[in-house]
């Protein structure tokens, strides 16, 4: 029996691993029969030909992600309760208010990638430099997904977690090899739909499973204490205040600047195309980051509830919620369709943050310092560093433990590292060391103090609401590029800025 159930989950798999790879092929093959070979922008920024809805579905499947939105968003309403919502929903949805707010301004900026608009500012240099951290995080984010996707369907197909890094990997590398941003967005569209049904089918078994067993006001009223809160589970500030705040604090600044919702908007039609695609995301992350997690995390804190604060070993902390509802209260043949959207949820979600990687790296640090190129090799190299951004993300997978380290340590660094570059875009005087400085310094600072916050220096003069979130690290990361932004104004150089290359000829 188990042997057939691992069959009909590894057929329906496969068969969605072909759809999502003819995509690709059938962009590639398309642009073959036209006669006329896609250039390396186009590679990019899928033509800037996007509609309102591949915009808005496109932002929505990258964010209904599993580690972000199932995994690590249904586990902070278990560990917390209804109050969860303020560490990542709440400040989502604000990002997407400002995004909604901004999108006009930044399709202003003629400019594709953010290192970009930096760099015609401020120089070549810049805009390498800026893109390095930007890599890295969306690296981070890649290898995250892989990671989480594969200990969900790992147990599910009777395979190792390690087999479905390497096939994950591979599927997304070769669809994204083939049709770059177009076959993303793509396939985005494709997966959002089974991602939703996903997502949507897990709460409502969770909540019927509740529901059979006792009334929705008992079950509000007799929610169990969660494990990392000394409040109950309906109380709206569970986490308490000054983690709250520094959630906000470490998020917000960083997404408002987050490269995959950026190069949605500078790649839609008009400005009213975008901001339509802002509205279609704004409405799905209320609805599958927000409100169907909670559903889900609380009807786990009820049927698995926490024993004297400790969470039952087969939820290993919370991250196998899923997989356990799944095995529970749905039947098999269910299960295979939704073992399919739980790859679709992790897919739509790699190869965007595998997408902006490989942005980062080809098109921001390698382009602008090649002399000799021709469009061929433009576009050949965009190719290959989209495959090699998968393959060092399925590398670092291997030896994640945990997402909540991932999140608030790459999230911060967008927020200490990318925001001030983007804010002096705005900015009238701002020298080109004063970039280069808030750059290196927010990038290393942050890294460095991260490192001394978990080895417990900082909380020896810390003040108590600080230290007891763990997230001094990205508060003393800011401040110290802020300075470092400050002081190297107050300082002339010599050397004249880099000025970017120009635009490669296909």
């Amino acid at each position: 029996m188990r042997t057939m159930t691992s069959m009909a989950y590894w057929l329906g798999f496969g068969a969605f691993c072909l759809v999502v790879i003819g995509i690709g092929l059938r962009i590639y093959l398309c642009e073959a029969r036209a006669g006329k070979q896609m250039s390396s922008n186009e590679f990019w920024n899928a033509k800037k030909s996007l509609s309102a809805s591949s915009v808005g579905l496109s932002i929505s499947a990258s964010m209904m992600s599993i580690s972000w939105s199932c995994v690590y968003g249904v586990q902070l309403f278990y560990w917390y309760g209804a109050g969860a919502a303020w560490l990542l929903a709440i400040p989502w949805l604000m990002a997407m208010a400002g995004f909604y707010l901004l999108a006009p301004r930044f399709r202003r900026l003629r400019a594709f990638s953010q290192p970009e608009m930096v760099g015609q500012r401020f120089g070549t240099r810049t805009r390498q430099l800026l893109a390095v951290p930007l890599a890295m995080v969306f690296l981070i984010w890649c290898g995250a997904e892989m990671y989480a996707a594969a200990i969900i369907l790992a147990p599910l197909l009777g395979a190792t977690k390690y087999v479905m890094l390497a096939i994950i990997a591979t599927v997304v590398a070769t669809y994204s090899y083939l049709g770059g941003f177009a076959a993303v967005v793509s396939t985005d569209k494709f997966q959002y739909f089974l991602a939703a049904f996903f997502i949507a089918t897990m709460a409502f078994f969770g909540a019927q499973a509740v529901l059979q067993q006792t009334t929705v006001t008992n079950f509000w009223a007799g929610l169990p204490t969660p494990p990392r809160a000394n409040a109950a589970a309906t109380s709206l500030f569970t986490p308490g205040l000054a983690l709250i705040l520094m959630t906000i604090a470490s998020y917000l600044p960083g997404w408002l600047v987050e490269t995959d919702v950026w190069i949605r908007l500078q790649a839609a039609r008009s400005d009213t195309k975008a901001r339509q695609g802002v509205a279609i995301a704004a409405t799905n992350s209320f609805i599958f980051v927000g409100s169907l997690p909670m559903i889900i995390g609380l009807s786990a804190l009820y049927l698995y509830p926490p024993s004297n604060g400790v969470i039952p070993p087969e939820l290993k902390d919370g991250s196998t919620i899923f997989v356990k509802l799944m095995q529970d209260y749905s039947p098999v043949w269910l299960n295979v369709f939704l073992g399919v959207g739980l790859a679709a949820v992790a897919m739509s979600t790699i190869d965007t943050c595998g997408n902006v990687a490989a942005l980062s790296t080809c098109y921001d640090i390698v382009t602008p310092a090649l002399r000799q190129r021709t469009p061929e090799q433009i576009l050949k190299l965009a190719r290959r560093m989209s495959v090699l951004s998968l393959a060092a993300a399925f590398f670092y997978s291997l030896f994640i433990e945990s997402l909540w380290d991932i999140f608030y340590l790459s999230s911060g660094i967008l927020t200490t590292t990318i925001f001030l570059p983007m804010i002096a875009i705005f900015l009238p005087n701002v020298k080109m060391q004063q970039v280069q400085a808030a750059v290196i310094t927010g990038f290393a600072g942050t890294l460095l103090f991260y490192f001394l916050e978990n080895r417990g220096h900082l909380q020896t003069f810390e003040p108590p609401w600080l230290a007891n979130t763990g997230l001094g690290y990205i508060l003393w990361g800011f401040i110290a590029s802020l300075l470092a932004f400050v002081i190297a104004g107050q300082f002339r150089f010599a050397i004249a800025p880099t000025r970017s290359a120009p635009e490669s000829p296909d």
